[in-house]
């Protein structure tokens, strides 16, 4: 009884026009407007895995876990290890992969004991050291691997310039990447046109490690996201250059971090169009949605975190079918980084 109550309760957004997040003059979240979920929305939130592939936790700043760089202000003390973990579970998120912030670049240990406390809830990826001489480096990867890393970051303008990651460091670590099967994700920040030189070279130079190219390749410049209005532009080069990579079937892209990419408030439907065109070239099965928490609940395009995991749920994208959407919200991320399913 109660299924069919909220089916027919979808099936009236269809046709109805809501609001479904009011916007509160007291808070800077925005909310989805006319918002029209898919008939999916009717099925259980348990029939979806759902695993966010892309968030950062942080200390508060207090010892032993100092920052290297200061966080943002807003987002100071909202970003710890219990914060979101217990958005995440409310949520009925399944797991979640963190990424290394830069507020603690590559001291690791704030991240090692979240990885220890979450009892396999959260995985990890390290931030690649490329600043060490190419075999200490590789040493440290394989290190951090053994402390549970399932993936390795790259942060391209750390390398040394000007081969950046295809130096010798850059090309270490790539290899070793492959040998512990941890995949490398690449944070094309400044745009992917620039750093596609090097990731060719890498992917001909180490097939067999696996290449993840976060928030789609941050065609949308500049990054810092929101609605920047004229002031970013969309690079068609840099979204064809993406889209190129699907020749390589070791490389993956991630759907994340949606407010730098959209020029829209939430949901973001002028993403449908890049989504569609990334499910044709890729396929479904090397697509994961990810949130890029905390950074994702502020700004101008701010939601909350259940907002977020909801968003690709809004899109209208005949390639999206059921078994599409279980992919990018779940599928690939629990195959890739080997969270249970």
């Amino acid at each position: 009884g109660g299924q069919v109550v909220r089916c027919m309760l979808v099936l009236l957004r269809l046709l109805l026009p809501d609001v479904i997040r009011a916007l509160s003059p007291s808070s800077s979240r925005l909310a989805y407007t006319d918002a029209r979920p898919h008939v999916r929305m009717c099925s259980s939130r348990r029939e979806t895995l759902v695993i966010d592939s892309h968030l950062h936790v942080w200390s508060n700043g207090s010892p032993p876990y100092l920052y290297a760089v200061e966080p943002p202000d807003e987002l100071r003390k909202k970003a710890t290890t219990e914060t979101y973990l217990s958005q995440a579970r409310e949520v009925g998120v399944a797991g979640a992969l963190v990424v290394q912030p830069a507020n603690h670049k590559y001291d690791h240990s704030y991240l090692e004991d979240a990885l220890r406390q979450s009892d396999g809830y959260l995985k990890g990826m390290c931030l690649a050291n490329p600043t060490l001489a190419p075999a200490e480096a590789a040493d440290e990867l394989g290190r951090l691997h053994g402390l549970g890393f399932v993936g390795v970051r790259f942060n391209p303008y750390l390398f040394p310039q000007p081969e950046g990651m295809d130096s010798e460091v850059g090309r270490a670590l790539y290899a070793k990447a492959g040998e512990c099967g941890m995949p490398v994700g690449v944070m094309a920040f400044g745009g992917l046109p620039a750093q596609l030189p090097a990731l060719h070279a890498l992917l001909e130079h180490s097939p067999s490690t696996k290449l993840i190219v976060d928030h789609m390749g941050f065609f949308r410049q500049p990054a810092a996201g929101g609605l920047l209005g004229d002031a970013a532009t969309n690079d068609e080069t840099s979204f064809n250059g993406l889209l190129a990579l699907a020749a390589y079937p070791q490389v993956y892209v991630k759907v994340s971090a949606l407010f730098r990419l959209s020029s829209e408030l939430p949901p973001h439907r002028d993403l449908q169009e890049r989504l569609r065109r990334l499910l044709l070239a890729f396929g479904a099965s090397r697509l994961m949605w990810g949130s890029d928490f905390p950074f994702v609940t502020v700004g101008t395009a701010a939601v909350d975190y259940k907002q977020a995991v909801e968003i690709p749920s809004f899109w209208s994208v005949p390639e999206l079918d059921n078994q599409a959407y279980e992919q990018l919200m779940g599928g690939t991320a629990a195959h890739v980084f080997g969270f249970k399913a």
